[in-house]
Order: structure tokens, then sequence, then C-alpha cells
């Protein structure tokens, strides 16, 4: 399942579900504003990591995984949040709303869950209890409030909302709603915070409506200093930091089409892990490192690999879309 559309370098391309809060629930089509020059360092050519497919994306065994992962599925007709084993097994609908639930993130201590939802009229944060129990809006705003990460002491969430002055900015709040402070103020629009496993910095995508532009930026924690990590023509978005914090894993274009990349955290180093002629975004490492998960839209489906790009394993089959993996900590 496909939904929304988005521009991808001056030209419409269709966008899983990840996108469609930040798009479509508010906008009905995404609006990439002006950005500014980055100033981090361009990468260049590098050997890319083992291939792990085939067009027609044949698992290869891989060692198997632990915790939970929670993913977005279409199987019941709406968005719902799902969570299931690493292995694919025990697949559970938590959110159980006739609303689009979306983009969840796991709490650091795995107890919670945050995520998207207009079940209220407009794109809001919300949070669960990991059994989907106890289900609350933070944020109460008019605006459109999408995509929470985390802070990894568990006492902040970083989002996206376009409250202010109608283009996308990274906020932060804490963990009970309270405190909402806006860390960007400036014409771009920028989605998907992610934070850095130290708390100190904040990945994230900032876009472009002039030279359709999507890049991978990274800024301090209070939202000083953005720095531009991939400064490529290609799109580069859905960053994640591995829990080490030495890399980060993205989604980019680059080839012709997406996939998982991951580059060291100044932009250096970079390495194409999935290199398929199938769309793949939105990685989520295993809390060890040694795993990323990732949704790829040939079928709409969950993969999991080996952290160099090997061992590629699915783990969701059915004939509903299944996307946005989000990995449980380590308890």
């Amino acid at each position: 399942m496909m939904w929304g559309l988005a521009w991808r370098k001056g030209r419409p391309h269709q966008v899983m579900w990840k996108l469609a809060p930040l798009i479509a629930l508010t906008f009905g089509m995404i609006t990439l504003a002006s950005a500014c020059d980055g100033e981090g360092q361009e990468v260049g050519p590098a050997p890319t990591a083992t291939t792990p497919s085939t067009v027609g994306r044949t698992p290869s065994p891989s060692a198997a995984a632990t915790g939970k992962i929670a993913f977005t599925s279409w199987r019941d007709g709406n968005h719902e949040i799902y969570v299931m084993n690493a292995d694919g097994s025990d697949q559970t609908n938590l959110s159980n709303n006739p609303a689009l639930d979306d983009s969840s993130a796991w709490s650091p201590d795995g107890s919670k869950i945050a995520f998207a939802s207009n079940r209220d009229g407009n794109s809001e944060i919300y949070v669960m209890d990991a059994d989907g129990s106890g289900q609350s809006n933070l944020t109460n705003n008019p605006g459109l409030d999408c995509c929470p990460a985390w802070s990894p002491d568990g006492s902040r969430i970083a989002f996206t909302s376009d409250r202010d002055h109608g283009n996308a900015e990274i906020y932060v709040m804490n963990a009970d709603g309270t405190g909402q402070t806006r860390l960007t103020n400036n014409p771009e629009h920028d989605w998907r915070p992610a934070w850095s496993p130290d708390g100190s910095r904040i990945a994230f995508f900032r876009t472009n409506a002039v030279t359709f532009d999507i890049e991978v930026y990274v800024m301090n924690a209070d939202g000083t200093d953005p720095r531009n990590l991939t400064n490529d023509p290609a799109t580069d978005w859905m960053p994640a930091w591995s829990p080490d914090g030495s890399k980060i894993a993205f989604s980019s274009n680059r080839t012709g089409n997406l996939d998982i990349y991951v580059m060291n955290t100044d932009g250096t180093g970079l390495i194409n892990l999935t290199n398929t002629p199938i769309d793949d975004e939105t990685p989520a490492w295993s809390p060890d490192g040694s795993k990323v998960a990732f949704a790829s839209d040939g079928k709409g489906e969950i993969y999991v690999m080996n952290s160099d790009g090997s061992g590629l394993t699915r783990l969701t089959d059915n004939s509903a879309w299944d996307g946005n993996p989000a990995w449980s900590p380590a308890r």
C-alpha cells in the first residue's frame, strides 16, 4: 500500500504512509519550503555492502533477532499500530481505532509507545502502554503534530509540528506533554527527528520547495548548529542513529530508487546496504546494533538484515501494506 504524493527532486512520486500524517491529514499534498545551504561534508561514491537480495526480494537465512518491533499496518482496513516479536511472530494490533495511527516510537524503558493519530480530527501525538492500553493525547493542538521520538533518558519527546507558521518544524516536549517548545525556526520543512543515543544531538530531514531537495541534517538537542550531512542532489531522508552513536542509517534514491544507506555521523563513509530496484525506507536499528529493520514497498512488508546488509529476512507476509518499523529497546 502506497499513500500520499510527495515531490522527489522535481517529479511526483508516490510514498508510503510514513509521510501521510505529515502530508495528507493537513496539507492534502506536501509543500516543500526553501532550504539553507548545508554545512556538512559532501559524501562521494563508496563501495556498497553485501547485496542482500535480488529483484524478487528472496530472503536468505539470518541469525535470530530478539526483542519486539512495532510497525504500521493496513491489514484491518485502516492504519493501525501493530507489534510483533523480532522474528515476525505474534503480530498483534495495539491501537485498535478506526482513525489513522502511525509513526510508533518506543520509550527507552520499553514500557510505552508514542505514535501519531488523527482520531481527534487532526494529527496529534499520543502515547499508550506497550500492550496498547492507556492511550492518551499529549499535544492537543489544532496544528499537525507527528513523528514522535523519545529522548534517551525518557524525559522528553521530540516531534514535528506545523502549528506556528504553517511549515513543519521540530519541537520538543516533556514526556507528559507539557513544555512544548520549538527547536527549529526557518522557511524549510523539518521532519522526523531522531535523537542521538547520548541525547546531545537530533537528526532530521529537511525539504526545499524550490529545488525539491531533501537532505539529512543533524543539530544540537537545543536546536542550535544545524548541519547538512548528506549534501546530495538525491532524496535523503528517514535518519536513524545506531545504538552506539557512531552511524546514521537513512533512505536515499541516489541510485535511482530508494535504498537503505549508512554513514558516519559527520556524513562520511557512505555505504549502500540494500542496493536493489525496490524502494526500501524507514530503517530501525536493533538495540545491540547488529541488525536493521526496514520497510520495502515492493509488496509493502517489513524486512530485517544484518547491519552490513547481509542476511535478509522477511518478517511480515500478507496482502496488506506493512511499514514504519520501530525496534523496542533492550530490557
